[in-house]
């Protein structure tokens, strides 16, 4: 049961993650969420390229930890 939560939980992180740096770039910085509204700026890109990084790390070592998980199931 606990694997295939953190299964679940691993394929669920790359959507989940984009709302997750927001919330968490927001409480670091101190910046309104709703200052991300407010046109095109660096913080909008920054997390836009934080989150494809983050993307890119998860398809590189998505077959393994997919593999390690499903193994460790067993």
């Amino acid at each position: 049961m606990f694997i295939s939560l953190l299964a679940l939980i691993w394929r669920w992180s790359v959507f989940l993650m984009f709302p997750l740096l927001v919330i968490v770039y927001s409480l670091l910085t101190g910046l309104p969420l709703a200052d991300f509204d407010n046109g095109v700026n660096r913080h909008k890109w920054l997390i836009v390229m934080l989150y494809l990084l983050y993307v890119g790390v998860w398809l590189k070592y998505n077959p393994r930890v997919s593999m390690y998980l499903e193994r460790w199931g067993r």
